[in-house]
C-alpha cells in the first residue's frame, strides 16, 4: 500500500546552466513544503563531470543557491544541489530516490497565480497519494482543484464519473477541504492526451501521479510524455511509494 502523504517534500529542478528568477507565484505555492532544488547541469559526452565541475561548479552553485534562498526566505525548509550529468532524465529520477521526494516539478508557464489546479485521475494505485497530496497542496493555498477524467465509451463515462464523484469526496471529507474549492470534470474523448491539453488550457498547473517506480514512464506512460511536451502548464508528479 502506498505511504499517505502528510508532509510533502517537492523536488524542484532547474537548468543550472541557465537559472532565472523563480516565479512568484511558484514560491507562494511550494514554500510552505519541504523542497529539494536540483540544479542540474547538462554536459556532452566527452566532458568529464569533474572537469565541468571545476569550470562552471561555483558560478552553477551559487545561482541555484539563489533560487533555494528565495524559497527559504518564504519559511521553506530547502535543500540544493548541483550535479554535472550527461543524462538529465536520470540524474531527476536518482535525486527523486536520494531525497525520498513525494513529487517532482516539470516546467511550464507560470503566471500571476497558480490558482487553478487541474488533476487528471484514472484508476491510479497510488489515489490515495494524489488526493493526500492534492488535499496539502489545498490546506496551504487558496487554490481550488478541478478532478478531471477522459472516457473513452459509455462504460468508461459511467466508471469515471463515480472516479471523480468520489475522489471530491475524500479530498472534501478526509483531507478538510471546503467542497467549494472542489470540482469535477468528465470528458469524451478517444484521446486522453489531446483531452488534457486541451483541457489545461483552462489552468494553471496540473497534478498527476506516476504508475511507474522511474518518472520516465509517468502517470499514464507515453499519455503523460505526450502531455508534458505538448502543454505549455507547469505539472507536480506525484510519485508512487
Amino acid at each position: 500500500m502506498s505511504k499517505q502523504i502528510s508532509e510533502p517534500t517537492i523536488l524542484v529542478p532547474l537548468d543550472a546552466s541557465d537559472v532565472g528568477e523563480p516565479p512568484r507565484a511558484l514560491v507562494d505555492l511550494l514554500s510552505p513544503h519541504q523542497l529539494v532544488v536540483l540544479g542540474y547541469y547538462t554536459i556532452p559526452d566527452q566532458t568529464a563531470a569533474d572537469q565541468a565541475r571545476d569550470q562552471f561548479g561555483e558560478e552553477a552553485t551559487d545561482a541555484v543557491d539563489a533560487v533555494a534562498d528565495r524559497f527559504a526566505e518564504r519559511g521553506a525548509g530547502v535543500d540544493s544541489v548541483v550535479v554535472f550529468t550527461h543524462d538529465r532524465s536520470e540524474t531527476i529520477d536518482n535525486i527523486a530516490a536520494e531525497y525520498q521526494v513525494d513529487a517532482v516539478l516539470t516546467p511550464g508557464d507560470v503566471g500571476d497565480t497558480l490558482n487553478r489546479i487541474l488533476v487528471p485521475l484514472r484508476g491510479d494505485g497510488n489515489l490515495d497519494r494524489i488526493l493526500g497530496f492534492v488535499g496539502v497542496l489545498l490546506r496551504e493555498s487558496d487554490a481550488s482543484v478541478t478532478l478531471f477524467n477522459v472516457a473513452g465509451s459509455d462504460d468508461e463515462a459511467s466508471r469515471g464519473e463515480l472516479l471523480v464523484r468520489g475522489a471530491c469526496d475524500r479530498v472534501g471529507e478526509t483531507e478538510g477541504i471546503d467542497p467549494s474549492r472542489v470540482d469535477w470534470r468528465l470528458e469524451r474523448d478517444t484521446s486522453t492526451a489531446t483531452a488534457i491539453v486541451d483541457a489545461s488550457e483552462d489552468y494553471d498547473l496540473l497534478i498527476v501521479g506516476e504508475s511507474q517506480p522511474s518518472l520516465t514512464d509517468r502517470i499514464l506512460g507515453d499519455v503523460t510524455d505526450e502531455v508534458i511536451d505538448r502543454s505549455t502548464d507547469p505539472l507536480l508528479i506525484v510519485r508512487e511509494k
